[in-house]
């Protein structure tokens, strides 16, 4: 009778906030059992109340009694006390280094329970994650669960927008006129939750997140160019509303919009600086996105100006009418022409087969098809797990495909 090969396991501690680099200097990945022991030892000595210690207790403990069975390793990789993307990306690095050493056929987890368990997508598109193990001070584990809920929902973005952003808004506005930025705070509040609404306030924000910034990029010119006409645009809004007299917020909302026409060119600007970048980056993929942005820029800016114009009593309201219906139109055969344009360039990117590399170098797996519906393409793991990705995650496209993920 032939015995079955032994599973090789990887038991995977994960300290996102790097506080055993931060308290002991010990840099990671710290790989191997007596190594995670002493690792843990000294944080345990350096901080008796740090839990990051007690889960690298458990990855021992787990190694001890999965090793009887198992060809088992146990690894301890760490973040960045800066968190987000710097965490996120040391815990990449390491990650693909101790994957690269072992080359497991699974996963056990072991995390805290406080913020590690954000980054479990990123060990899951690598490796198949076969056990998860929270560890928590039993003393403290209500009152640690709640704090640290509470604390990582408010180091999300999307949250912070509402918890810091809003109040600051209110704070700003009346440092800044009075009063009268009460009324002037209810109305951005208004236009925010509509835009929250429709979906578009999550759009704005993956776009500036996206955006990345340095000198020796193309867009970065248009950046500059566009930020002084933005800031000009704004301050005229504000100075003819101010001067105009009037005290209905609506009428005052399209004044403001009436003054607007710079506002609109500088993110033309910024959206043409994209372009280009992507022209030189050979990234014609891109182009349909960048083109609905374009359009869809130009066509609310001419329809907010009629509408202005309709609220100051300049035009009846069937031309406004008039106005939204061919803009809506306008757009729809705009969206329609540019997802047949992405179809085509896609269709000529010939993308099944060649290997996806991350930027750190590692073999994510090889492309398998195109979902040209939602578009995204699909890489298959060696693992056998697939993986959806838009193409924005494309940084480089060539014999081999290179994304940032």
């Amino acid at each position: 009778m032939v015995a079955m090969a032994e599973k090789r396991l990887l038991i995977l501690v994960v300290d996102i906030d790097d506080d055993l680099g931060e308290k002991t200097g010990i840099k990671g990945p710290v790989t191997g059992r007596k190594q995670v022991w002493e690792a843990a030892s000294k944080l345990a000595v350096a901080d008796p109340e740090e839990v990051d210690a007690n889960a690298m207790f458990k990855g021992v403990h787990l190694y001890d009694e999965l090793s009887k069975t198992h060809d088992v390793e146990v690894a301890c990789i760490q973040g960045s006390r800066r968190l987000g993307y710097y965490a996120d990306r040391e815990i990449v690095k390491q990650l693909e280094k101790v994957l690269h050493d072992f080359k497991p056929e699974g996963c056990v987890f072991v995390s805290d329970g406080a913020s590690d368990e954000q980054v479990l997508p990123l060990v899951q598109s690598r490796v198949k994650i076969d056990s998860v193990h929270t560890v928590y001070v039993k003393q403290t584990k209500d009152l640690e669960k709640t704090y640290f809920v509470i604390l990582d929902k408010l180091r999300e973005p999307h949250f912070a927008r509402i918890v810091f952003g809003i109040p600051g808004a209110a704070l700003l506005l009346y440092f800044l006129i009075g009063s009268e930025g009460l009324r002037y705070f209810i109305g951005l509040l208004g236009a925010y939750l509509i835009l929250k609404g429709v979906g578009i306030e999550d759009y704005i924000a993956h776009s500036i997140a996206n955006t990345k910034f340095s000198l020796d990029r193309v867009s970065s010119v248009f950046y500059f160019g566009a930020l002084p006409l933005a800031l000009v645009s704004l301050g005229l809004g504000i100075s003819r509303a101010s001067a105009s007299g009037e005290h209905e917020f609506v009428k005052l909302a399209a004044i403001f919009a009436k003054e607007q026409a710079l506002l609109m060119i500088a993110v033309m600007l910024v959206i043409f600086g994209r372009a280009l970048e992507a022209y030189n980056e050979k990234r014609k993929y891109l182009y349909p996105s960048y083109i609905i942005s374009g359009s869809a820029v130009v066509l609310f800016w001419l329809l907010f100006n009629s509408a202005a114009d309709w609220v100051v009593g300049a035009v009846p309201f069937s031309d406004f009418f008039v106005s939204l219906l061919l803009t809506v139109v306008v757009m729809f055969f705009v969206i329609t022409l540019a997802k047949e344009f992405k179809k085509d360039i896609i269709s000529k990117l010939h993308l099944e087969g060649k290997s996806v590399y991350t930027e750190l170098g590692t073999l994510l797996g090889k492309i398998v098809g195109v979902n040209k519906r939602k578009d995204t393409f699909i890489i298959e793991t060696d693992a056998g797990q697939k993986i959806d990705l838009d193409f924005q995650h494309i940084v480089n496209l060539g014999e081999n495909v290179i994304i940032r993920y």
